[in-house]
């Protein structure tokens, strides 16, 4: 297995160099036929959204679509993918960033039921959502 990281997908995604985005898609077409396995994680997957939406100004549709076909990848191993895919689900939905959506799917992953925190999308999570209550220190 060979670690994907963050830059092989934004040279995919962008196409701003010509050279490395042919590359990529050969690179890609060889995982999706089962000649190369690779896996990932979820900092890269959330390095992945905030360069496109910050830096590139991706919509945050655009940037849903493209994150949902990295998870759809044959022979990509993402750990915590299905958190990840709730956490898209809820990001697209809501008007709240994606750590705080991919955290609310992680508490709630791991069984649990609150949150200490200031942020108060929880709570708009919490009502929307359920199962998440936010606790002030």
């Amino acid at each position: 297995m060979i670690f994907l990281d963050t830059n092989i997908f934004l040279r995919y995604f962008e196409q701003d160099d010509e050279d490395m985005a042919k590359d990529t898609e050969r690179l890609f077409k060889r995982i999706i036929n089962g000649k190369i396995a690779c896996f990932t994680n979820s900092m890269v997957i959330m390095e992945i959204i905030w360069v496109l939406e910050k830096y590139y100004e991706w919509e945050k549709e655009e940037v849903c679509e493209n994150i949902e076909l990295i998870l759809n990848t044959p022979n990509i191993r993402i750990a915590e993918r299905s958190t990840i895919k709730s956490a898209i689900e809820i990001y697209k939905d809501m008007n709240i960033d994606f750590i705080d959506s991919y955290n609310y799917t992680y508490i709630k992953a791991n069984n649990d039921s609150q949150i200490y925190s200031y942020d108060r999308h929880y709570d708009r999570l919490n009502k929307s959502r359920g199962n998440i209550e936010r606790l002030a220190p």
